[in-house]
């Protein structure tokens, strides 16, 4: 037995996994992403032929369907499978972790969870070798693994330019290849909203027309029911879950171009009249229809309250509600928009300046505002749970690389969203108690489409950083850093190359992005 052990104490229990196998190298071999908790290497291979059968229970069979599609395997009986895949509560290793040995005799997964199975699966799947023939080498390995946050998500917005069901497809591919398990889908904004609510249909025929460039223009583009439908259903058997935003109350631009009458005169709702309240509830009716999430992302973001100022109908509401500044009216809608998702059995989520607002605990907070660390700090004392996304850090529309192309604003204060900077970011403050942090569910990264206009630079964008950023949302906090993320990570972009899918290999790719 020889090898490397990362983040856990060495399992001795696998010394009986050494076999030579002449010409494999091992240093650097195991290409995995996110690296894992605890990873033991030993000398020696599992031989993969076109021969090797599985054996699981028919609750894992959806794992073992994208292990018999990928390698070729063949169902042997119950127990006599070279390749074994077991789901028992009993495993112990919590509701995503997972155990895989790698032996020359065979190769075994064990979780408590279908979806500690599958995060197994696709662990395995890593180490099979990129030209793999028939027959093949997996390299003998003991792994232990459990994710540090259960919130590993992103964000990708198909409002300001519009993405369909093709490519978000391939983005929860990689997403669950890489153990991430939120798409939070930003689906409305000034530029163009994009799913159906059939009591309100021309927010398809009027405001699904255009994009951030040409608002209101061309022809409808939007997720229609039954896209959505196979999106959920894509990502439910690759434990990724679909959590839909619709922006209020500002944000609103495409909506308002719908249906004015409901609005400020400008793009934020107006909160005074009860038809504006029935929009409300039947649009978060119909997303809850569409998305079985347990989760409702209601925007609240960069809401200035300007405009509901000037309305007399917004006054006399603030007189009625004993509301004195601005800022309480904000509170108000959020907490009635709060209440109103509950009610329907959702959880609410919303950006961090609804806490700010004095939004009700049982709000999920998304908090972004780098520089608003005391509203993190607020919120957190205040009982709410939190994701962390900020701008500076996580946010995949800035540019990679200081001379390359991405957002303007404030992400770039502290240099560029390099691969590194992800990789070196820790979420939880060191000024957080234990009790404290565990009111942070998780991380999301966020793709805004202001100046994405093409699948191809969205692909470019986000790969190999979202890869980087699985990275961090797996690892274990205050362990050992994993191996270096550059060798890691070239097989991944092998493939994905391979795939045709255009992730950024270094500073040249960005060339085509920067001419015009």
């Amino acid at each position: 037995m020889r090898g490397r052990t990362c983040h856990l104490n060495a399992i001795s229990a696998i010394a009986g996994l050494a076999m030579l196998v002449p010409g494999m190298s091992r240093a650097g071999a195991l290409a995995l992403i996110p690296w894992p908790r605890t990873v033991i290497e030993a000398d020696g291979a599992f031989r993969l032929t076109e021969h090797t059968t599985i054996s699981y229970p028919e609750t894992a069979a959806p794992s073992a369907a994208l292990l018999m599609e990928r390698l070729h395997l063949r169902r042997g009986d119950a127990a006599g499978g070279a390749v074994a895949l077991r789901i028992d509560p009993a495993a112990g290793t919590g509701a995503e972790g997972y155990r895989l040995i790698v032996e020359p005799g065979g190769i075994a997964i064990d979780a408590d969870t279908g979806r500690g199975l599958f995060y197994g699966v696709e662990t395995l799947l890593q180490l099979v070798p990129s030209t793999c023939g028939m027959p093949c080498l997996i390299p003998a390995v003991r792994i232990e693994d459990a994710p540090r946050f259960e919130w590993r998500g992103l964000l990708v917005d198909v409002s300001r330019h519009f993405f369909g069901k093709p490519a978000l497809l391939k983005v929860i591919d990689e997403m669950a290849a890489h153990k991430l398990n939120v798409l939070h889908l930003h689906l409305t904004d000034d530029a163009g909203w994009r799913f159906e609510v059939p009591a309100y249909p021309k927010l398809v025929t009027v405001g699904a027309r255009g994009d951030e460039d040409t608002p209101g223009a061309g022809t409808p583009r939007y997720l229609s029911k039954r896209d959505i439908r196979e999106l959920v259903d894509h990502a439910r058997l690759r434990y990724v879950e679909i959590v839909p935003e619709i922006e209020l109350p500002t944000h609103c631009g495409a909506a308002a171009r719908a249906y004015p009458e409901l609005f400020d005169g400008e793009r934020s709702i107006n909160p005074a009249h009860d038809a504006s309240w029935a929009f409300i509830t039947e649009v978060f009716a119909e997303a809850a229809r569409q998305f079985p999430s347990p989760f409702l992302h209601f925007g609240g973001d960069e809401f200035s309250g300007d405009r509901w100022d000037q309305l007399p109908e917004v006054q006399r509401l603030r007189q009625k509600a004993g509301l004195t500044t601005k800022r309480e009216v904000e509170g108000y809608f959020d907490n009635q928009v709060a209440q109103l998702i509950a009610k329907l059995g959702r959880q609410p989520m919303a950006w961090d300046e609804t806490a700010e607002a004095g939004v009700a605990p049982q709000v999920l907070i998304q908090w972004w505002r780098k520089d608003r660390p005391d509203v993190l700090d607020a919120a957190i004392r205040s009982g709410h749970d939190v994701v962390l996304s900020p701008v500076d850090q996580v946010y995949l529309d800035y540019p990679n690389a200081l001379g390359e192309p991405g957002a303007p604003w404030e992400g770039n204060d502290n240099g560029p969203t390099s691969v590194g900077k992800i990789l070196s970011w820790e979420p939880v403050p060191q000024r957080y108690t234990p009790e404290e942090a565990r009111h942070i569910r998780g991380v999301e990264a966020a793709l805004w489409t202001e100046f994405i206009r093409s699948e191809r630079y969205m692909q470019f964008m986000l790969y190999p950083r979202l890869f980087a950023f699985a990275d961090v949302a797996w690892r274990p906090a205050g362990r050992e850093q994993p191996p270096d993320f550059e060798p890691r990570v070239q097989t991944h972009l092998e493939r994905l190359r391979a795939q045709g899918i255009h992730a950024r290999r270094s500073a040249s790719d960005a060339v085509e992005y920067m001419t015009h």
